[in-house]
């Protein structure tokens, strides 16, 4: 049956078979599945053509924005990656407060696999950069342990570049924030990003203010901070942060802009020698667009000056 214009191709079972096999080897290589790459493909196949029509993510303004900074766009690209996280020691029956090295990693590897496959997808559409992305994280009731990152944007090429082999830049700038980025003599050259899952066990004094009985016991009637709590934030902060800094040195950038940072906070009650406490894990993370200076000369901003006929 042939389902909104789509030819309908039988193929043997044998062929299909093999062609699910050698897609599920790209996807484990970090690459993308066959159909996306002949989809892209056939759609970079029509570009410059009376049948090119270009789907994206970009607002009316966006769309105006990026073709004033001299810009075309090519399709709208994804990149998505479910991850298992794999088994990780909890330091519940200890005091010993640290990084959770095992899903620090699980995070890392995910994120980026999500952001190197839209960066694939771009490149099969002959782009030079892919604006706007959105990078958003799900984890499911069903699926203990599993995380799927997807990233959404939209493939644009710049028009006064040669084509290279060199891989689309990935940015999470906005099409007007590109604009005034170039305006200022500055171009996106990839995405920095820097986790850190870090579990934190909770001191006696934090016991005793959380839990503590009664007028003559404890500090549980009093105004105070948390300390332990209030470190283990910096200190997942510190992490993140560092690691985010040096994939921007990687990339040889001059800078880091429009950085985000999101923060989920577990508690996870332990019970130790008749003794009950409330530790924490802090999932850190941060990710902001790496910038480069253009060879060009900045362009001054335009300056206008507006003023009310309005009684105020």
């Amino acid at each position: 049956m042939n389902l909104f214009g789509a030819p309908s191709q039988k193929q043997p079972s044998g062929r299909n078979e093999q062609r699910d096999e050698d897609s599920r080897r790209s996807i484990a290589s970090g690459g993308l599945p066959l159909n996306a790459m002949d989809r892209l493909r056939e759609q970079a196949s029509r570009q410059g053509k009376p049948g090119q029509c270009f789907t994206s993510d970009l607002s009316v303004n966006e769309l105006a924005a990026i073709a004033d900074a001299g810009y075309e766009p090519l399709g709208q690209v994804m990149g998505s990656c479910i991850y298992h996280v794999g088994w990780q020691y909890m330091p519940t029956y200890t005091w010993s407060s640290g990084e959770l090295q095992v899903i620090t990693e699980a995070f890392h590897n995910a994120r980026h696999l999500a952001v190197h496959r839209i960066q694939q997808e771009a490149a099969l559409l002959n782009a030079t950069d892919v604006a706007g992305v959105r990078l958003e994280l799900r984890q499911y009731d069903w699926g203990a342990g599993l995380l799927e990152f997807t990233a959404f944007g939209s493939a644009i090429r710049r028009k006064t570049t040669p084509k290279n082999n060199a891989a689309p830049s990935v940015s999470l700038l906005s099409g007007q924030e590109l604009w005034l980025l170039n305006q200022a003599g500055f171009c996106p050259v990839g995405v920095a990003m820097g986790n850190c899952s870090w579990y934190q066990i909770a001191t006696w004094n934090t016991i005793m203010a959380t839990q503590g009985v009664g007028f003559g016991w404890g500090t549980a009637y009093q105004n105070q901070e948390l300390t332990d709590y209030t470190q283990a934030i910096y200190q997942a902060r510190s992490l993140a942060s560092h690691r985010m800094e040096m994939e921007g040195r990687a990339l040889a950038a001059r800078g880091i802009v429009g950085v985000t940072i999101q923060t989920n906070m577990e508690t996870v009650e332990v019970e130790v020698n008749q003794q009950s406490r409330k530790d924490m894990i802090v999932h850190f993370a941060t990710m902001g667009t790496a910038i480069v200076n253009l060879n060009a000369q900045p362009t001054p901003l335009p300056l206008n000056i507006n003023v009310t006929l309005q009684d105020t």
